[in-house]
Order: C-alpha cells, then structure tokens, then sequence
C-alpha cells in the first residue's frame, strides 16, 4: 500500500505523515516506511536544482522507491511536493494500493503562515514555479489543512477512510 500525501510546500505533509505512520503502527502488523521529500532529496548523490524538469524527474524517482518498498510487503507512506498528474497516475496504476491525500489549504493561509518563505510576492517560488504544478484531478481524500493559521491533520477522517477503502479492521 501506498499512501501518497501532496501538497503546496507549508501545507503539513510531513507532519501528518509522522502522525498518520504513528497511528497506524499501532493497529497494522506490516512495516511502515515513510518517505519524505525535504529528507530524500538531502540524502541524493547528486545536485538537483529546483527546475520543473528537474522536479519532475525527482518525483519520478520517489515514486518508483516508494512502489519498490512497496513490493516488500511495506507501507509507504510519502511526503512530497510532487505536483505532476502523471507521476499520480503512473504510481495508482502500478500500486498494489494506492491512497492519495491531497493537503489544500487556501493561499491566504499559506502565505500568512509562510514557514519556509516561499510566499512572498518576490520569491523565485512564486515568480518560477507555483503556476507549474499540476493539483491532484482525483485525490483520495481533499484536506484543508490550515484553519485559522492552525493546522488541522484531519486523522480520524483520514484513518477512518483508509481503513474503510482497504478494509482494515479499526481498533
């Protein structure tokens, strides 16, 4: 199974995904990975710049880690940015089980949290590269993550989902 959580940067991907693996351990049996863009791309070989292109071919490369874990009878559970429809649909398909949550908070409240200065109006993030991701067309599961300037994890919606989707028993 792989449960791929997407969202704009600051929207509290890796979070839940620490919360989210914390919950399932302690009702499923399998092993859980969770892998997370900001770690991953600190730990390549190599230089990946921030490009479109090379954004893509390192959500390229996620995906294909994640459906190897997945082979190994794991859970993966993946935090990425990651913003391309065909790296979404190229992971559903070759996925044993496929979740996607889709983490969209209102600009607004990106911008007024703005954890990692990304949303200013001069930032090469919102000059370059915002108007090139590619939203979710059928996540799993849609999140307004920001409320109020509090992030909202959703948990028990989100479990409940999962567990009602692959029919897990929910202890």
């Amino acid at each position: 199974m792989i449960i791929w959580i997407t969202g704009l940067p600051g929207s509290g991907k890796t979070t839940l995904a620490k919360r989210l693996k914390s919950t399932l351990e302690k009702n499923i049996l399998n092993k859980i990975i969770h892998l997370d863009g900001d770690n991953l791309r600190g730990i390549l070989p190599c230089d990946i710049s921030y490009s479109n292109k090379d954004r893509k071919k390192l959500a390229i490369f996620y995906s294909e880690l994640a459906l190897l874990i997945e082979k190994s009878n794991c859970i993966v559970i993946c935090s990425f940015v990651a913003l391309f429809h065909s790296v979404h649909e190229n992971t559903r398909l070759k996925a044993n089980e496929y979740f996607e949550i889709f983490l969209d908070p209102s600009l607004d409240e990106l911008i007024k949290k703005n954890k990692k200065g990304l949303y200013s109006e001069k930032s090469d993030y919102m000059l370059n590269q915002f108007s090139k991701h590619e939203f979710p067309k059928y996540p799993d599961l849609r999140v307004n993550s920001i409320l109020n300037g509090i992030y909202q994890d959703n948990l028990t919606e989100i479990k409940n989902k999962l567990y009602k989707k692959f029919k897990i028993l929910n202890t």
